[in-house]
């Protein structure tokens, strides 16, 4: 049966990226056009797509997709680019009518019926009303100020582009965009009144998610059922670990880096959320060299960084046990390499979106500027390599372990292959970045997925099943049983359910059905993590403060993943219909804050205390320590999900429908007016999120500081 999981966990990991090679040609052929020119209705040009193609350049080099968003893509404080840049167009064609102005002024008639583009596909020249078009040029002056004289006052670096070339061709993309929406490439995103609602493919991919959730969880639950019945009785019982070798406690420098790492990303998280009500951090002006697209980039990847340097320390760590022997000297250098690709990435992504590094090398060896997917093509090559060698050394222990570890080192194998196939992914197209913004969504997201929701659950539910067995908590052919189906299940949901950010970036209709259908059955392996922790609480008889301090952790990261993920994802977020509305909003940090650091972040300290016990750096103590420091820690994510982000999303989403998208992630109206953000009601909303950052900050600092400390000053003898 193990044999026959892991050539289903390769077929599975093989097949997706399979079915992604040959739907390229597919997507790429049928992504929105960037037309020769656009021109009035007069003959006038606009601008050209060589000028759309140089605004995208400019978007991505100035760090613009970690600030704000085009339809809906990137940062969550900036405005959405697309949506706003119609609003002032709107704004300046109600004006030419003598219309007054209101937040909803493209619910007017007149306004509508200037605002509808035509293409001519075979000259391919996009054509819009002259009115349209003197709201496009006005739209162009706006964002003149926007990121020259007001640009600190928005939050960037000051005079972050005074260039009026640059901004003319940065508008060109921005209202490329808003037409390519006007044009139906969108499937009706971003919601503007009166002009662009969802389409009734949004409904029909949302009926089909509904229907396939009643199809497709109850045999999968039988599955697990049926497998949890045939070896609830199998007997358990740990597996004794030799004494840790040189090498191995070398390994332990990662984990106390990785430690220092979580303390800064927080720091950073905090400084960017503070950026939302001030533009100075209590009167200190940080902006020249920490402005919001810094702190956000830096914040996200950092997180990223420390637990990738996690998972290879403790790799590093375990392979030993797994019958690889590695030299101190060959883990020293691994590890070396590893962090000096992480400080290089942070690196680089400062020093390019200050733009100290000039073309082409500031895509290369900066930062990319896509959002998530942000560090510099060589960085993410280098990390690519790393995990590539990682995957070779697992395989290699799949045929030399004992033969209770055997399965896990080779799921290990398969899913870091399957994270380094995606690193290579995203470092597509390595020099330059993508001319179509549609082409571009395609590669990142894939890659992103090959990390958060593809090959990262995998190798969280192969560790932690491993640690299970290894304490004698849960029985070998039960944990294999786990593995094997979450590995298939979630490899291929997570991979395929990456078509559900394909709603609204430009690619094939036919994205949104499969990305409906495959988002969905992401629910049922992460909703089975909830199910495994509480059995686990169920199974387990816990004899010692490892095995206590272990199912604590293993319970804090399924059911914060599981919710975090099923409920606020799939069960928020995934279904198109509200996905449409809720998209770009405070929702999706909800979903990303409740499931990233509790199922990624929980299970990677888990690994460092572990491999701290191990070596006896770590008393008793320091467990009960450690567990409580866990649950602190999610008890305060719950904290900010619940009485800020939520609130915020609910608040954002009653902007949406009244006022459509574009007011929802303001600081000020086109015409001056106090946005989104200024608002009193949502400014207190913001301000109360210190209070879970606060809580979260104690646990997390309970079991990074205890790591330190242990990793920094000799330990005095375990207390048993």
């Amino acid at each position: 049966m193990r044999d026959r999981l892991l050539v289903l966990v390769l077929a599975v990991t093989v097949g997706v990226y399979l079915t992604y090679a040959f739907m390229a040609p597919y997507t790429l052929a049928n992504a929105p056009p960037i037309p020769n020119e656009v021109k009035t209705q007069s003959g006038t040009t606009l601008f050209t797509g060589d000028d759309v193609v140089q605004g995208k350049y400019l978007f991505q080099k100035y760090g613009l997709m970690d600030y704000g968003s085009v339809e809906g893509m990137g940062g969550y404080f900036g405005v959405d680019f697309t949506a706003y840049t119609l609003q002032i167009a709107a704004d300046s064609i109600a004006q030419s009518y003598g219309i007054p102005v209101t937040a909803n002024v493209t619910t007017v008639p007149q306004v509508a019926e200037a605002m509808k583009p035509t293409y001519d596909r075979q000259a391919n020249i996009i054509y819009v009303s002259d009115r349209f078009g003197a709201g496009i040029n006005a739209s162009a002056g706006y964002y003149s100020t926007y990121f020259g004289a007001n640009a600190s006052e928005v939050r960037l670096k000051p005079d972050l582009i005074t260039n009026q070339t640059q901004v003319n061709q940065l508008t060109s993309f921005f209202a490329w965009s808003g037409l390519i929406s006007l044009l139906g490439y969108t499937n009706g995103f971003p919601y503007v009144p009166g002009i662009l609602q969802p389409t009734s493919n949004v409904t029909l991919a949302s009926a089909l998610q509904t229907a396939v959730i009643l199809i497709a969880i109850m045999p999968a639950a039988a599955y697990m059922f049926i497998k949890l019945l045939q070896y609830w009785n199998e007997p358990k019982a740990p597996i004794p670990l030799p004494p840790a070798t040189p090498a191995q406690k070398t390994a332990l420098a990662g984990m106390v880096l990785a430690a220092v790492a979580v303390g800064v990303q927080g720091l950073l998280g905090s400084y960017a959320m503070h950026l939302y009500t001030d533009t100075t951090l209590y009167g200190f002006d940080l902006s020249s060299f920490l402005p919001f697209n810094v702190a956000r980039a830096l914040h996200y990847t950092l997180g990223v960084l420390w637990i990738v340097v996690t998972w290879v320390a403790f790799a590093l760590f375990v392979l030993p046990y797994f019958g690889v022997a590695l030299s101190k000297r060959k883990t020293l250098g691994i590890l070396g390499l590893t962090l000096f690709v992480g400080a290089g990435a942070l690196l680089g992504i400062w020093l390019s979106y200050l733009q100290y590094i000039p073309a082409p090398w500031w895509f290369i060896f900066g930062a990319q500027g896509r959002d998530v997917a942000v560090m510099g093509t060589f960085w993410l090559i280098s990390i690519g390599g790393v995990l590539s060698y990682l995957s070779y050394l697992f395989a290699r222990a799949h045929s030399r372990a004992a033969e209770p570890l055997k399965p896990f080192a080779g799921i290990l194998a398969i899913a870091l292959g399957g994270t380094a196939t995606g690193s290579f992914i995203g470092a597509l197209p390595v020099v330059q970045p993508f001319a179509n913004f549609s082409f571009d969504e395609f590669f990142r997201w894939t890659f992103i997925h090959s990390y958060v929701e593809g090959f990262w659950p995998v190798i969280v539910v192969t560790i932690v099943a491993t640690l299970l067995v290894v304490t004698g908590l849960f029985p070998v052919k039960l944990a294999v049983a786990i593995v094997g189906a979450d590995a298939a299940l979630e490899t291929v949901a997570g991979m395929l359910g990456t078509a559900h950010h394909f709603y609204w970036g430009g690619e094939p209709l036919a994205w949104m059905y499969i990305g409906s259908v495959a988002s969905i059955l992401e629910a049922i392996p992460l909703g089975f993590l909830l199910v495994y922790s509480l059995l686990l609480l169920r199974r387990s008889q816990v004899q010692n403060q490892l095995q206590r301090t272990t199912v604590v952790f293993v319970a804090v990261a399924g059911v914060g993943g599981g919710l975090g993920a099923v409920g606020l994802g799939a069960g928020l977020v995934n279904l198109p219909y509200v996905n449409y509305f809720l998209h770009d909003l405070q929702t999706t940090m909800a979903h990303a804050h409740a499931s990233f650091p509790l199922a990624y972040g929980i299970p990677s300290m888990l690994m460092w205390v572990v491999a701290f016990f191990l070596v006896g750096r770590y008393s008793a103590r320091d467990l009960r320590l450690a567990a409580a420091g866990a649950v602190i820690a999610a008890v305060g994510f719950y904290v900010q999900v619940g009485v800020t982000l939520i609130p915020l999303g609910a608040e954002q989403l009653g902007s949406v429908l009244n006022n459509g998208l574009w007011f929802a992630k303001s600081l000020y109206t086109p015409l001056g007016g106090a946005g989104f953000w200024l608002q009193p009601f949502v400014q207190s909303i913001v301000w109360l999120r210190m209070i879970g950052d606060l809580v979260a900050a104690v646990g997390l600092g309970i079991v990074a500081l205890s790591v330190i400390y242990r990793g920094l000053v000799r330990p005095k003898p375990p207390l048993q």
